[in-house]
C-alpha cells in the first residue's frame, strides 16, 4: 500500500473537533439537507437526534431531541409495542421529511429504532413507531425483540427505506442481524439479506440507480451487488486487507458515496472503526486511494457525510461498552469536519433521498 504511487495519506493529527455534545457516546448516522443547510445525526445509545440549522455556527443552531417511553405519542395509530425488560430505546440512522423548498426547516425526520422507523416531530417534541420490525413475517417476534437498527439509507425512487439490524446492546452479539426493506406505503416489511452479524452502511450507484454497495462490518467487507440482487453479490472491498492487517479489528463502518459529475466515477469514504481513518475507495476496481488519519484521541469514527467539499466525521466514546462510564473521553462523540476532502467545483447536495411516505 505504501509503495502505490496512486495512495496518499493525509495526516490531521492536529485537528480540533468541529463540535461536541456534552456527554456524547455514539455519534452516528450523519446526514446533510441542501435546502435547509441542516446537518443531522443521531446518538444510537442514548437515542437522541441532533441537529445544526447553521453549519458554520453549531454552538447557537444546536438541538437535541431523545426518544423515550415518556414522550411517545398518545395519539399514535402504532400503539408502543411490548417491552417487558424495559429496554432502552436507540436511534440508527435518521431520513429527513422535506416537503417543498419553501418550507426553511425540517420539521420531522424518519429513524430507525429500537423496534421499528418512527417519526419524530421536532415541533411537538413527540415521537411514535409508523411501522414494526416485527410486521416482517420472516423475522419472530423474540428475534426481533433483540435487535435494533443500525444504519440504513433510502432506494433512488424513494420508495423503500433498507435499513440493517443488529443485536440490541444488553444481549450477546449473534449472527442474528439482517437487512429489511420497508415499504411505507404499503406498510410492508421484507427480510432481504438473513444472518449477519453488523449490517451497515448501504449505498446505490448513480449510474444505473440499481447496483447497490452494502457494507459488512465484522467481515470487514463491502458487497457489490449488481443490478441491485443482493443473492448474487461480490466482494468489491476487504477493508482489513486495506489496512496492512495493522489493526487487531478494522471495522467498516458508516460510509459517504460521491460520484464525480465530470467523469462519472465514484468513490466510498468509508469510516473504519478503532483505526482513526477514513478511507477513500474507488468503485470501479475496489481500490484504496487516499485516507485521513485523524487524531489518537478519537480512534472510534463512526460515519462520515459530504457537505460540499468538506467531509464531517462522527465518532463514538471510548467507553461506550462499559457497565459504569466514568466519564473519562472527553473527545469520543465529537463531529470533525475535514476541509477540502475533496478537490474541484463540488455542488451542495442533500446526501439522503427523502422517502416516500
Amino acid at each position: 500500500m505504501g509503495g502505490d504511487s496512486d495512495f496518499e495519506e493525509i495526516f490531521l493529527g492536529d485537528l480540533k473537533p468541529y463540535y461536541r455534545v456534552p456527554g456524547a457516546i455514539h455519534s452516528e448516522g450523519i446526514s446533510f439537507v441542501k435546502e435547509t443547510g441542516t446537518l443531522l445525526w443521531v446518538d444510537i445509545f442514548k437515542g437522541q437526534v441532533h441537529k445544526v440549522e447553521d453549519i458554520e455556527h453549531p454552538e447557537s443552531s444546536h438541538s437535541s431531541f431523545s426518544i423515550t417511553r415518556a414522550n411517545y405519542g398518545k395519539n399514535s395509530s402504532v400503539g408502543y409495542p411490548p417491552n417487558p425488560d424495559n429496554l432502552k430505546e436507540s436511534m440508527g440512522c435518521i431520513f429527513p421529511i422535506f416537503n417543498g423548498a419553501s418550507q426553511h426547516e425540517i420539521k420531522q425526520v424518519l429513524f430507525g429504532s429500537k423496534f421499528g422507523i418512527g417519526r419524530l416531530d421536532f415541533t411537538t417534541g413527540e415521537w411514535e413507531y409508523v411501522i414494526l420490525y416485527s410486521n416482517c413475517p420472516d423475522l419472530s417476534t423474540d428475534r426481533a425483540y433483540k435487535l435494533r437498527s443500525n444504519d440504513g439509507n433510502v432506494s433512488p425512487d424513494g420508495k423503500y427505506i433498507y435499513v440493517g439490524l443488529m443485536s440490541d446492546f444488553p444481549f450477546e452479539l449473534e449472527p442474528i442481524g439482517c437487512l429489511l426493506r420497508v415499504d411505507l406505503l404499503a406498510q410492508e416489511v421484507e427480510l432481504v439479506w438473513n444472518c449477519l452479524l453488523i449490517p451497515n452502511a448501504i449505498h446505490w450507484d448513480e449510474s444505473d440507480q440499481k447496483t447497490v454497495y452494502v457494507t459488512d462490518s465484522l467481515n470487514f467487507t463491502i458487497w457489490k451487488c449488481p443490478g441491485g440482487d443482493l443473492l448474487k453479490r461480490e466482494e468489491l472491498i476487504d477493508v482489513k486487507n486495506s489496512n496492512n492487517q495493522s489493526f487487531e479489528s478494522p471495522e467498516p463502518d458508516g460510509s459517504a458515496i460521491w460520484f464525480s459529475k465530470g467523469t462519472h466515477s465514484g468513490y466510498l469514504f468509508i469510516a473504519v472503526w478503532s483505526t482513526c481513518k477514513v478511507q477513500m475507495f474507488d468503485l470501479a476496481h475496489g481500490k484504496l486511494l487516499k485516507e485521513f488519519i485523524l487524531p489518537k484521541s478519537t480512534p472510534r469514527v463512526s460515519c462520515c457525510c459530504f457537505v460540499g467539499k468538506d467531509l464531517f466525521v462522527t465518532t463514538a466514546n471510548a467507553e461506550i461498552n462499559d457497565a459504569i462510564r466514568r466519564n473519562t473521553d472527553k473527545n469520543g462523540g465529537c463531529i470533525y469536519r475535514i476541509p477540502n476532502a475533496l478537490d474541484g467545483d463540488v455542488p451542495l447536495e442533500s446526501t439522503k433521498r427523502q422517502p416516500l411516505y
